[in-house]
């Protein structure tokens, strides 16, 4: 089992956010999303019911096809906690390398903030 935390400050923050505006604009995707993270959450990385991919430094990515949209929420996984720390609507088939950038130095602060 694996708690799921949001960046930075474990129930609000940027997908958080995303989400809840989500949630207004297109409650189908959210709705899949939102099961997708508590299959996350119960199962692990190891789950086959949800695609994820590992990007190297401890980041991953669930990625969530849904009308033609490419869903993907980027987290790192420290101490049994899924650190939600970036979301994005994909366009093309190659992540935005700012995107990945973005999301490294998300999981580089709260590794900083856990060891005060």
């Amino acid at each position: 089992m694996i708690d799921i935390i949001y960046y930075p400050e474990g129930t609000s923050g940027p997908v958080k956010e995303y989400f809840a505006s989500l949630a207004k604009i297109r409650p189908e995707a959210f709705a899949r999303l939102a099961v997708d993270l508590e299959v996350l959450g119960a199962e692990g990385l190891r789950s086959r019911q949800i695609t994820i991919r590992p990007l190297g430094d401890k980041l991953w990515e669930l990625k969530r096809l849904y009308n033609g949209i490419q869903y993907r929420i980027f987290f790192a996984v420290h101490q049994g906690n899924a650190w939600l720390l970036h979301s994005i609507e994909k366009k093309s088939a190659k992540t935005p390398k700012d995107d990945l950038v973005l999301a490294k130095k998300r999981f580089k602060e709260v590794l900083k903030n856990e060891n005060i």
